[in-house]
């Protein structure tokens, strides 16, 4: 294993322990927070231990990502990106997203964690981590 994909797995082993405090936001404050719209985070998927993603959530329930992941860094460094749209919608306290083709792995519903301000963690068919907010 590489000394980055070290640091990097060493990271994301302590940022669950960092936000311990993380409480779930209630439906309505998901709803204020993501109409018009977006999360910037990251996560472990399918396709990358790191993946850097961004939601946008229209108010008429519709979503489009984009994503890129990094294969090597430094010279000579290779990014992938990755797009999809979908749909989003509130059920109870939870996020749920539904994407077409790209993202499909990423649909399914989500607690959110509130961990400090706009960050979140997103808690469901995957654990992402970043912003949520207008």
């Amino acid at each position: 294993m590489s000394k980055f994909a070290l640091a990097v797995a060493a990271l994301l082993a302590a940022v669950p322990l960092a936000a311990g405090h993380a409480a779930p936001i209630s439906g309505a404050e998901i709803r204020a927070r993501s109409g018009g719209g977006e999360f910037r985070g990251y996560g472990a998927t399918r396709r990358n231990p790191i993946e850097d993603m961004i939601w946008r959530f229209r108010r008429d329930g519709s979503v489009t990502s984009i994503s890129t992941i990094r294969r090597r860094a430094g010279p000579g460094s290779l990014s992938e990106e990755y797009r999809d749209a979908g749909n989003w919608r509130v059920e109870g306290d939870r996020l749920c997203v539904d994407f077409a083709a790209a993202h499909r792995d990423l649909s399914g519903c989500y607690v959110v964690d509130g961990v400090g301000g706009d960050h979140v963690r997103l808690i469901g068919p995957v654990q992402l981590q970043g912003t949520l907010s207008r």
